[in-house]
């Protein structure tokens, strides 16, 4: 690309990074897709309360570039729907609820929350000629026995996370959401592993426990 390409390819992807405000959401096909794995044969209780599956995050870039704009996604929903995409992918099932269920019905109860969620447009890291997005978060996840006792506390950090570099793109969030995305797949992949662990450690179910629970009415959708 001739030199005053360059140049102008790197006003317009500056310009559209300029004073606007963009919104995201929750999009399965950013997820890796799922591989052919033997299901843990258990079944799992998701936990977030209305006020955490209802949390929208809205802020600037931690970036010059794009410093004007303002991202809004509704980082709640994508953390409950990324939950229970990988926890059904590990296990039998997996349900959701807004609170601790009072039968034990669940071997254990995953608690997840984005905790923390940084991002930025990286232009100089291409000589200003291209931008990739950048995302670094946390995620806080507790787990609880079928009587309600946590048995496990933990935060996983992602570090800086980049996506796919490049030149000009209508829609600059999205390519922010993507990484999000992949990040906080990763993060929940995680939890996942040690969810698996703290199971060694619990009680068996009994015979009166065996057949699959009712999933929760309280927060039936996906």
């Amino acid at each position: 690309m001739r030199p005053h390409n360059l140049l102008g390819t790197a006003l317009l992807t500056t310009a559209l990074l300029s004073g606007c405000s963009f919104n995201a959401g929750y999009n399965s096909t950013y997820l890796p897709p799922a591989g052919i794995t033997t299901k843990i044969d258990e079944n799992i209780l998701i936990v977030m309360s209305e006020q955490e599956q209802d949390w929208v995050y809205s802020g600037n870039p931690a970036s010059f570039t794009g410093g004007g704009t303002t991202l809004t996604m509704p980082l709640g929903n994508i953390t409950k729907q990324i939950a229970l995409e990988v926890f059904s992918r590990r296990f039998a099932s997996a349900d959701a609820a807004v609170e601790l269920p009072a039968n034990g019905a669940y071997r254990i109860v995953v608690n997840p929350r984005v905790s923390r969620f940084e991002y930025a447009y990286n232009q100089l890291k291409n000589i200003g000629f291209a931008i990739t997005p950048e995302v670094q978060l946390d995620l806080d996840v507790k787990l609880f026995d079928a009587g309600g006792a946590q048995v496990l506390a933990k935060t996983y950090e992602s570090g800086i996370r980049s996506g796919d570099s490049y030149m000009v793109s209508g829609s600059p969030a999205e390519k922010i959401n993507q990484a999000m995305h992949r990040a906080l797949f990763a993060l929940m992949e995680q939890a996942a592993d040690d969810t698996v662990a703290a199971l060694d450690g619990l009680p068996a179910r009994t015979a009166a426990s065996v057949t699959a629970p009712t999933p929760p009415a309280a927060d039936s959708d996906r």
